[in-house]
């Protein structure tokens, strides 16, 4: 039924002076006098027309009168009728539940998560509020996100994020969205519509081919790096170490007498908890499976090790574990900064890897007067490139996919397959080679 939007005794604005009372006589006194010619005989108010005046009724399956305003009768009916018939054949959701913004679900989302290692909590609330939270998106209600909406929040966040960071944030949407169908909020989760699935960041997207840091590269990277830091690259590109890795390396993690040659036992990483540097276990690992692993110790690499440690003593550290309140841990460390302090990532990679990179023109300074980045992208030329380096020179050397598995501290072989395969200089010879061979042996 329709709210009282009609003056029906008394004449519009603009025949406020007329001294007749009723409509009909004033209209025919009156024949430009706003009438509404869907209801006969009847001014217009003000409020004709404007916002949602008819109101749908049904009872929930509980009994419980709800209502919903539409804009027109025919809409009223046509919803009241959709729910009602929702009702009689189960497949009913209350409106209300909907109601609900995107940004408290995602709260709601996140409360309910539980990690081992609580830094993992950490970077899923970081990317939440970074970039659903604190959108035009995390504004909405549940029930208004359609999938042009997903669509147009993909198409943002591609302008702030590399393919692989975005697969990460859309994942963890598309898991609060499931939360809510759980729940009964909304009828479909919109992340999984066709026409979201069509744009969606692949996985592998981004998986480059070709090395982003070939061994000449990382020789000049070395060159432009200040002395200090000059061996994290051998560390990188010699161990296969992640970055908070090497910065958590120390001689005391060396076995020099092991009866396989002189081995590294990875065992700790240099992390943040908040703003406070930690000690924790290599990625992944707990105090259950502290995920660490052993790597052969290269001639090479030890003598750019033994050179450093010359040049800049290891020191002792002491940092708490795990959390900025974990017990404290010291560990004698290869690389520290010129304060005699861990190494902090962000800083070093603003101020010390990037500029290496722009000065062997692997990237380019943007325009300093420019707010938001000092460079331009280069994820995948960070450090961790060096680690990719060292795996595809082992594969290329002959090491299985197990071992090389093993070496790198990954629990499935077809992850390293899938992320850290890549062409390697030369490779069409090789192939060239292994036919001759084959065809020797048959001969």
């Amino acid at each position: 039924m329709p709210y009282d939007n009609w003056h029906l005794s008394r004449p519009p604005k603009a025949a406020l002076e007329c001294p007749h009372t009723t409509p009909e006589e004033c209209q025919n006194r009156h024949p430009t006098a706003p009438v509404c010619r869907e209801h006969k005989g009847k001014f217009k108010s003000k409020a004709h027309g404007k916002g949602k005046r008819w109101q749908a009724r049904w009872r929930d399956p509980d009994g419980v009168q709800q209502t919903e305003l539409c804009r027109t009768e025919t809409e009223a009916k046509k919803y009241e009728n959709k729910m009602r018939s929702e009702v009689d054949d189960g497949s009913y959701i209350s409106p209300a539940g909907g109601e609900v913004r995107v940004s408290d679900w995602v709260e709601i989302w996140l409360a309910g998560l539980k990690f081992d290692n609580p830094r993992t909590f950490q970077r899923y609330e970081q990317r939440m509020r970074l970039h659903v939270v604190g959108t035009s998106l995390g504004k909405l209600k549940l029930k208004d996100v359609s999938a042009t909406a997903i669509r147009d929040w993909l198409a943002s966040r591609r302008e702030l994020l590399e393919d692989s960071t975005l697969r990460l944030v859309f994942g963890n949407l598309s898991a609060a969205f499931d939360l809510a169908v759980d729940d009964e909020l909304i009828r479909k989760n919109p992340c999984l519509s066709r026409s979201v699935q069509a744009v969606k960041p692949k996985r592998g997207s981004t998986s480059a081919k070709e090395l982003t840091i070939k061994w000449y590269d990382s020789e000049k990277i070395r060159a432009e790096l200040p002395e200090r830091y000059k061996a994290l690259v051998d560390s990188g590109r010699g161990l296969g170490m992640r970055q908070g890795e090497c910065f958590g390396f120390g001689p005391d993690d060396i076995d020099w007498s092991h009866e396989d040659g002189p081995m590294v036992h990875i065992q700790r990483q240099v992390a943040h908890d908040g703003p406070v540097l930690v000690f924790d276990n290599p990625k992944g690992g707990t105090d259950e499976d502290p995920r660490d692993r052993w790597v052969e110790l290269g001639e090479d690499v030890a003598e750019a090790l033994l050179e450093h440690s010359e040049k800049f003593p290891p020191i002792e550290v002491t940092l708490p574990w795990r959390t900025r309140d974990g017990e404290p841990v010291t560990a004698r460390l290869f690389f520290y900064g010129r304060e005699k302090t861990p190494i902090q990532s962000n800083w070093f990679n603003s101020y010390v890897w990037k500029p290496a990179l722009a000065a062997v023109g692997l990237i380019k300074p943007l325009d300093p007067d420019k707010p938001g980045r000092r460079w331009e992208k280069s994820r995948d030329k960070m450090m961790h490139a060096l680690r990719h380096l060292y795996a595809s020179m082992m594969l290329a050397g002959g090491v299985d996919i197990y071992t090389l598995a093993d070496r790198l501290g990954h629990a499935d072989p077809a992850f390293t397959l899938r992320n850290y395969v890549h062409r390697v200089d030369g490779a069409g010879e090789k192939v060239r080679r292994a036919v001759r061979s084959m065809y020797g042996r048959a001969a």
